[in-house]
C-alpha cells in the first residue's frame, strides 16, 4: 500500500510516503516568523506557497506517479484553523482529481505512530512532547488512552514563550537548550506534579519575573530540570501505576537531550527499556500522516471537516488493543513500600527514594517538600474527621514515614474487582476538606483504601492547606479521570461521588472550574 500524507497544523509545511507500514521519502519547508510567535495567517500563506514545490520535489525523487498512490492522508486536527485548511484543501482536491481516497488523521496520532513503528517496543508508555500538547499515553481498548496531560500549555509552548520574553527567535527551544548547558544554580521555582498531570504556567511566571536578575544560562537551566524533571516524575508514576516496562517519547520536543538523558537514567533505575525514534520523524512531517493513513479506514465522501481541538482518544483505532493492566501492592512511582514494627506497632513504611534522574538540590528539594506536606495534611485531615493512616514515627534524613497499617484494599482494586460501592461517604470527605481550603493534590483511586465501609485517605504529598478554587477542582478533576480509566460506567461512579460532595461543599464554582481545566488540556499554542 502507498500512501500520501500531508501535514500543515502549524508552521511546517510537509508531504510524505508511506509504503507497507515505513515512511519511505518526506519533503518539508517551515515557516519562521521574523519576531514574536506564530501568525497564523502567516502561516497558512506559507504553506500555500510551498505545498506545490514540496509535492512536486517528493513525487520525483520518490518515483512514484500519483495515480499509484492508493490514499491520500491529511492532519485534520489539532492545530491552527487557517494552517489546517490549506493542507485540507490540497488533499480534497488531489483525491477529487485522482478519485482517491480520502483518509483524516489526528496530528497526535501521526506522532503515535512514528513512536510505535520506530521505537521497536511493543507495548510503551508514550511520552508526547509538543509545542502545543504534553500527554502520558496507552494504547488500549481499540484506542489510545490518556492517562496524564498538562493542566495549562504545553512544554513546548512553556519553553518557546519563555525563549521569546528572553528576546530569542521562534523557536526558542534549542537555544535555550544550548544556554541551559551553561547554567548551574537551582532557583526556588514551582514544582507542579499533581497525580500524571503538570503544570507549567506557574513555573513560566517565576522565571519570566527572574529575567535580568539572573543569568540567562540559569533561567534556561531550571526551565529545563524543573520541566523536565516533572515529565520524568509523571512518566515514572504512569509506567509503576499501570506495570508497563517500556518507555519512548514523541514530539518535537522529544530532540531535547537533557529530557531524554532524564528519561533514559529513570529507565535504567527501574530496569525498563526506553527507545526513541530518530529526529526527523519526532518533528511534525508527512510521513507520520502517511504511517497513521495506511491503518485508518478512508473514505470517498472529500466533505471531512477540519477540528482545531480533535483529541487523539476520541479516536476509535481496531489496529490497536489491549487491556490495561495495574502494579502490584506496594509498587510505587517514587516510593517504596514495605510493613514493619515499630515501636510495637504493625506498621508501613513509606519511604521516598533518591531519583538519579533529578538534579541532586532539587531532589532533595521536592522529597523533603513531600514529606513535610504530608504530615501537614494527616494533622488537617485529624481535625475534619476525615478518615486517614496514623503517623507513627518520622525519619527525615532517610525519607521515610511509618504509618499505621489499614487492612484495606485500594480503591482501584476493589473496582476492578467489579464491586460498584457507595461513593457518597468519599464525596463527603472531600467536600469537608475543600470548605476547610484544603486540597488533598493527588487525588486518584489509588491513593484511597477501603475498608468494612469506611474509606481512609493516604499520600497527601501535594496537598495544600490553602487551597482555592484551583486546587479543588484539580482534586475533582483527577479523581474524575482515574474512574474513567477504570470503568466503562464511570460516570455513574463519579455523579454518587458527586452527591456526597455537594452535600459538604459548596461545588458550583469549583465544578465550573474543573470543565475550564478539561477545555485547557487541548491543545494550545
Amino acid at each position: 500500500m502507498i500512501v500520501l500524507g500531508i501535514e500543515s497544523t502549524s508552521h511546517t509545511s510537509s508531504v510524505g510516503i508511506s509504503q507497507d507500514g515505513r515512511i519511505t521519502l518526506v519533503k518539508s519547508h517551515t515557516y519562521k516568523p521574523a519576531t514574536g510567535g506564530i501568525n497564523p495567517r502567516d502561516a497558512a500563506e506559507h504553506h500555500r506557497k510551498f505545498f506545490p514545490l514540496l509535492l512536486d520535489e517528493l513525487l520525483r525523487e520518490s518515483g512514484i506517479d500519483i495515480k499509484e498512490v492508493d490514499k491520500i492522508a491529511f492532519s485534520v486536527g489539532p492545530g491552527l484553523g487557517p494552517s489546517l485548511k490549506v493542507g485540507a484543501s490540497l488533499a480534497r482536491y488531489l483525491a477529487l482529481k485522482y478519485e482517491k481516497p480520502l483518509v483524516p488523521v489526528n496530528h497526535g496520532i501521526g506522532h503515535l505512530e512514528v513512536a510505535r513503528v520506530y521505537s521497536g517496543l511493543n507495548d510503551p508508555l508514550y511520552l508526547y512532547v509538543s509545542g502545543g500538547n504534553t500527554q502520558l499515553i496507552l494504547h488500549g481498548r481499540g484506542r489510545y488512552i490518556v492517562v496524564g496531560e498538562t493542566l495549562d500549555i504545553g512544554v513546548g509552548n512553556f519553553l518557546d514563550k519563555l525563549a521569546r520574553e528572553m528576546g530569542i527567535p521562534f523557536p526558542g527551544g534549542p537555544v535555550l537548550e544550548k544556554l541551559a548547558k551553561g547554567g548551574g544554580e537551582i532557583l526556588d521555582c514551582p514544582y507542579i506534579v499533581k497525580a500524571m498531570d503538570v503544570s507549567f504556567s506557574g513555573l513560566f511566571t517565576y522565571l519570566k519575573n527572574r529575567i535580568g536578575k539572573v543569568r540567562d544560562e540559569d533561567i534556561a537551566f531550571n526551565a529545563q530540570e524543573y520541566a523536565f524533571s516533572a515529565l520524568g516524575e509523571v512518566s515514572e508514576r504512569a509506567m509503576a501505576h499501570y506495570g508497563l516496562s517500556e518507555i519512548t517519547v514523541t514530539g518535537g520536543v522529544a530532540m531535547n537531550r537533557r529530557l531524554r538523558e532524564i528519561l533514559k537514567i529513570m529507565a535504567e533505575e527501574r530496569g525498563w527499556k526506553f527507545s526513541v525514534p530518530v529526529d526527523s520523524y519526532l518533528q511534525d512531517n508527512g510521513g507520520m500522516i502517511a504511517l497513521a493513513g495506511e491503518k485508518i479506514q478512508g473514505t470517498m465522501d472529500y466533505r471531512i471537516p477540519i477540528n482545531q481541538y480533535d483529541r487523539l482518544d476520541s479516536w476509535s483505532l481496531n489496529f490497536i488493543n489491549r487491556e490495561l493492566k495495574f502494579s502490584p501492592e506496594g509498587v510505587g512511582g517514587e516510593s517504596i513500600i514495605t510493613r514493619d514494627n515499630v515501636l510495637g506497632l504493625k506498621s508501613v513504611k513509606k519511604t521516598r527514594i533518591e531519583r538519579k534522574y533529578r538534579n541532586e538540590v532539587l531532589d532533595n528539594k521536592i522529597r523533603n517538600m513531600r514529606i513535610r506536606r504530608e504530615i501537614r495534611a494527616y494533622a488537617a485531615f485529624m481535625k475534619l474527621h476525615v478518615n486517614f493512616p496514623n503517623v507513627i514515627f518520622v525519619d527525615m534524613d532517610q525519607g521515610a514515614i511509618w504509618l499505621e497499617e489499614i487492612d484495606g484494599k485500594k480503591l482501584t482494586n476493589v473496582l476492578l474487582e467489579g464491586s460498584d460501592i457507595d461513593l457518597r461517604e468519599l464525596g463527603k470527605a472531600i467536600g469537608r476538606l475543600h470548605r476547610a481550603d484544603i486540597s488533598h493534590g493527588d487525588l486518584t483511586t489509588s491513593n484511597v483504601l477501603y475498608k468494612e465501609g469506611k474509606f481512609f485517605l493516604i499520600d497527601p504529598s501535594m496537598a495544600e492547606l490553602n487551597a482555592g478554587i484551583e486546587e479543588k477542582a484539580v482534586d475533582i478533576h483527577l479523581f474524575k479521570e482515574s474512574l474513567k480509566a477504570l470503568k466503562s460506567h464511570w460516570m455513574k461512579l463519579f455523579e454518587n461521588f458527586m452527591e456526597g460532595y455537594e452535600e459538604e461543599s459548596e461545588s458550583e464554582e469549583i465544578i465550573k472550574r474543573v470543565d475550564d481545566i478539561e477545555k485547557r488540556r487541548r491543545y494550545v499554542i
